[in-house]
This record gives C-alpha cells, sequence and structure tokens, in this order.
C-alpha cells in the first residue's frame, strides 16, 4: 500500500513537471534560466525564435553573447542584482539577435535556490520592437500636430499682420475720399448760392462764357504745370490773398491756396473779374473758387477709390481665392501684389525692382509662393529695422525663373546661416518670432513646387534666392521650336 502510495506521488510530480514544462515551452514570452557563469540552464521556445538559434546552438553560448553592446554595462548590474537574490521588475533591455539585429526587451529577473544557495537566475522578458515602434509613431504624428499647430499660428500671425497694414492702408483712402465727398458737398451747396447770386446781378451771357472759359483753362493748365516750391507758393498765397481782401471777399483765406494751386494768380483774378460788374465780383470769386474745390474733391475722390480698387485687386490676386488651385502665372504679379500688401511694413524702406519680363509663366500651386515672397521681405525689414534698401531682381537660369530678395541689413553670421531654414530656429528674442517664417517659405518652394531656396550673407548684403519651375509645357514648346531649327 505504502509503496502504491509512493508510486502516485512520484507520477503526480512528474505530470506537475511536464506540465510546468509544456507551459514554458508554450509561452510567448522569452524566458532562459542562466547559472552563475553566464552559461545557459535552458530557454525556451520562443526565445530560440526570437533570437533566431536552434537548441543545439544554446549550449555554447554565453548571456553576453545575446546582449546588444549598448546595453551590457546596465545588464551586468541587473545579473548581478539578481544572483544576489534581489528580484528585478520592469527591466528593459535590448537582445542581440544571431543575425545581429537589435530586439528591445521588457520583463522581470528573479533567483532560483537549490538547498538554500543561488544557482540560477530565471527571467521573463517580452519583445516590445512593436510596441516601442508605436510610440515612436505616436510620438512622431504628436509632434507634427505640434508643428502643423504651430505653422498654423504662424500664418494667422502673419495674417494678423498683414491684416493691420491693409486695415492702415485702407482707412487712408476711404478716409481721404470720404472727407472729400462730405466737402464735395459743402462746395456744391456754396457754388449754388453763387450762381443764384450771379443770375440775381443778371451777369451778361459773355461775362459767363468768359469766367467759365478762364476756370476750364486753369483747370486744363493744373493738369500740366509743375508745381511751384513751397517758397514760391506760399509768395503767390500772400499776393493772391491781399487781392481778395481788397475785393472783400469773405473768407478770402479759404480760397487763396486752392486758386494758386490751380494756377490761378493775381492777373489771372483781374481777367476774371474784368468784365464784371463790381458787384458781381465776389459771387464771381466764390463761384470760381468752389468750382475749383469741386474739381479737386473729385479728383481726391477718384484717386483713393483707385487706390482701394488697386489693394482689393492685389488682396484678390494674392489669394487666388477664386482661381484653380494650380495655375499657370506671371511672377512678377505675385511680387508686385505682395509689395501692394506690404505697403504699410514698406512705407519707411527703399524697395528696388529688376524684372527680366521675358522670363515665362510659372507653375504654383494656390498662394504659396506670394507667402514666401512675404515672409522673405518681411524678414528684410526686420533685418533694416525698417530703415534699409531691399532689392528684387529676377532672372533665367535655364528651365528656372529665379527671384533673389536682397536687403541691407546687418547680415546672417555664417555659423547661423546654415540653420535658418530649421523650424524653431530664430535669432529673434523671445516673444518676437516663432522661427517658422523661413521654414514655411523652404516647404512652400522645395516640397510644393519642387524648386530651390538658398541664401547667402555678408556684413550690409543679404541675399535669398529662389528658383521655380518654368511651366512644363513652355519648355517643352521651347525645345521641340530648338529642335525644328
Amino acid at each position: 500500500m505504502l509503496k502504491d502510495q509512493v508510486f502516485s506521488s512520484d507520477s503526480l510530480l512528474l505530470e506537475s513537471e511536464q506540465r510546468y514544462k509544456a507551459v514554458i515551452e508554450n509561452a510567448s514570452d522569452i524566458i532562459q534560466s542562466v547559472r552563475p557563469d553566464g552559461t545557459f540552464e535552458f530557454v525556451n521556445k520562443a526565445w530560440l525564435d526570437t533570437l533566431g538559434y536552434e537548441a543545439d546552438e544554446v549550449e555554447s553560448l554565453n548571456v553576453w553573447d545575446i546582449i546588444h553592446p549598448t546595453s551590457v554595462d546596465e545588464c551586468q548590474v541587473h545579473f548581478g542584482a539578481a544572483m544576489q537574490g534581489v528580484s528585478l521588475t520592469d527591466i528593459r533591455a535590448i537582445f542581440k539577435h544571431k543575425n545581429g539585429n537589435q530586439i528591445p526587451v521588457e520583463g522581470s529577473a528573479q533567483a532560483r535556490y537549490l538547498d538554500g544557495q543561488i544557482v540560477a537566475t530565471h527571467t521573463f522578458f517580452r519583445d516590445i520592437t512593436e510596441r516601442l515602434r508605436a510610440e515612436e509613431l505616436q510620438s512622431r504624428n504628436e509632434q507634427l500636430e505640434r508643428e502643423q499647430q504651430a505653422r498654423y499660428l504662424e500664418k494667422m500671425a502673419a495674417l494678423g499682420k498683414l491684416s493691420a497694414g491693409l486695415s492702415h492702408e485702407l482707412n487712408n483712402p476711404a478716409a481721404a475720399a470720404q472727407r472729400s465727398a462730405k466737402r464735395f458737398n459743402e462746395s456744391l451747396e456754396k457754388r449754388h448760392r453763387a450762381t443764384r447770386e450771379l443770375i440775381e446781378l443778371q451777369i451778361s451771357s459773355d461775362a459767363w462764357d468768359n469766367l467759365e472759359t478762364i476756370v476750364s483753362r486753369c483747370l486744363a493748365r493744373r493738369q500740366e504745370m509743375p508745381e511751384p516750391s513751397p517758397m514760391e507758393a506760399n509768395r503767390l498765397e500772400d499776393e493772391v490773398l491781399d487781392w481778395l481782401q481788397q475785393q472783400g471777399i469773405e473768407e478770402a483765406w479759404n480760397y487763396s491756396s486752392a486758386f494758386v494751386q490751380a494756377g490761378f494768380n493775381v492777373d489771372c483774378l483781374e481777367e476774371l473779374a474784368g468784365d464784371l460788374p463790381r458787384s458781381a465780383v465776389s459771387a464771381a470769386i466764390r463761384w470760381s473758387g468752389e468750382s475749383l474745390a469741386l474739381d479737386e474733391h473729385t479728383n481726391v475722390i477718384e484717386r483713393s477709390m483707385h487706390r482701394i480698387s488697386e489693394l482689393v485687386g492685389a488682396v484678390k490676386s494674392y489669394s487666388f481665392r477664386d482661381q484653380a488651385t494650380e495655375q499657370d502665372v506671371n511672377i512678377h504679379d505675385g511680387l508686385d501684389n505682395t509689395l501692394v500688401i506690404l505697403a504699410y511694413q514698406l512705407k519707411t524702406m527703399k524697395v528696388q525692382t529688376d524684372y527680366d519680363t521675358t522670363i515665362p509663366p510659372v507653375r504654383t500651386y494656390g498662394s504659396g509662393l506670394n507667402q514666401v515672397w512675404t515672409n522673405i521681405l518681411d524678414n528684410a525689414v526686420d533685418a533694416t529695422n525698417g530703415e534699409g534698401t531691399i532689392k528684387i531682381r529676377t532672372y533665367r537660369e535655364g528651365p528656372m525663373a529665379v527671384v533673389e530678395i536682397t536687403d541691407n541689413g546687418d547680415g546672417i553670421p555664417q555659423d547661423v546661416l546654415s540653420r535658418i531654414f530649421e523650424p524653431f530656429y530664430t535669432t529673434k528674442q523671445q516673444g518676437e518670432g516663432t522661427g517658422l517664417g523661413l521654414d514655411i517659405a523652404w516647404r512652400i518652394v522645395t516640397d510644393e513646387h519642387r524648386g530651390r531656396l538658398d541664401a547667402e550673407s555678408k556684413p550690409g548684403e543679404t541675399t535669398f534666392r529662389i528658383a521655380i519651375p518654368i511651366c512644363p509645357e513652355i519648355l517643352a514648346e521651347e525645345e521641340s521650336e530648338s529642335a525644328e531649327v
């Protein structure tokens, strides 16, 4: 009976050991037992599959044969601690595949005792290659999202700056037109009163004709004659003012400047008053003065509306809002439109242009190139503190249209020049720049338009050179014509 019990106990133990080995063998984790001398007591199938070894090769291996050189020092510390009986968790290491590839792993280690002595370490690792790849991908996506958000904010900041300048540029002619419109109505009412007075005085038709002829002649002459110097204008105004006051003209100072600007002098006024009864001179002067004022108000309104139309047209062309995404354009139109949009920022600077008008159209995508001109010109303004000179030159270089934008600022140090197109790199004070303006320009030129953007600098001269491919169809046509010749 006792013999049967012993046999049953041995069977149960054997069965338990077999189950344990089966679990170890079929586990997905990398399991290994390592002796104090570094040789392997046993490894499981996942270990062999992951590291690329055959079972008969394990006996000749040492644990340090499977540790990547970059992870040896750290693993020596872990191995020593485990051999001292310390249980370790969340260990990270880098194993080395038989072919030399790195295998990042994570796991735990604990000592195995026999008769109270540590005879080996048992370690359980899992391959975390895919997890690290996913983490890296997630981190990269998050970084891309942050960069895209930063670029969006940079564009919004640039748009805000453009909007502020454009609002100012639009406000000036709009305010001038509004003032002139108000004064136009006032002048029209005053001329109506003067007209009624002249009618009541029953001046002759010849006098009317002479009055209108003199005013028309002066208005025509005003378009041709040069403006007098300030000193000459003051002298003439004083003479005209004295004459008007002698004739008893009310508010004579309101007319003296207008008469002089229109080319009237005392002789002209004498001629105007010559055929009129003395009682009609005051009304005739007021009628003439308000006629001149009406013409000037009309000119101001016309010029203001033209300026507003020019700005709106520039904005429309700048954004290409109502045109297809891909189009073939004259590169100079975009440059000129950008200069109009940036007029407020450039008002204290000198801008010189040297365009090669024979350059064929280039293929653009949306309003991206205008963003390039804006960012580079904006940098030039900052580099010269808004008081320098900007030169814009265009020329053709084979299949490329080249735009050079040069400023006479202090220049970019050579150790900085190689980094100016890096995202978030800036030499400006904190809060003055995001370091994305030139990065955005570089991406638009190189990625979107397959062009080139580079810069060279020395004290007093910094040049950004942008090369954009000419339309492929035009190049093909030129090649065909050349072949025929």
